[in-house]
């Protein structure tokens, strides 16, 4: 997402980053930097709307600025910091308790090991390779 924004340029990506309220009055009376800043809001706003799926469209239709899609979108996809922790403390339960049961091949318990392992590096808590291996 923050590639497609700095294609569009810098301002553009920035525009995500604090919030924007529309400006006052008619816009023939706006100056110059409220002009500038609703342009750019506008357009980090349509490449955000044009990027997503429906789900997350309904979502977020009826904000008015980049910066409260993205952060809902932030929210929705990846959780507070409190739930990545959570999902982090499942993974590493999941990833110590895991062992194979007798209905179970060896693809079906490395599927589930490449699973968590995957889900580990995405937030950027995995575990070495050599850990790896000895599991």
């Amino acid at each position: 997402m923050t590639i497609l924004l700095q294609s569009l340029g810098s301002r553009v990506a920035k525009a995500t980053t604090k919030p924007f309220v529309v400006p006052v009055g008619d816009e023939n009376t706006w100056s110059d930097t409220a002009f500038k800043e609703f342009e750019t809001n506008a357009k980090a706003h349509y490449a955000l709307l044009q990027s997503l799926n429906d789900d997350d469209i309904s979502r977020v239709i009826n904000y008015k600025s980049a910066h409260e899609i993205l952060g809902n979108l932030i929210v929705t996809h990846e959780g507070t910091s409190q739930m990545k922790r959570a999902k982090i403390d499942l993974l590493h339960s999941q990833y110590q308790n895991l062992s194979m049961n007798d209905n179970e091949t060896i693809n079906d318990i490395m599927t589930h090991f490449t699973k968590i392992t995957n889900c580990l590096s995405s937030f950027d808590d995995s575990n070495d390779n050599d850990q790896k291996v000895r599991r």
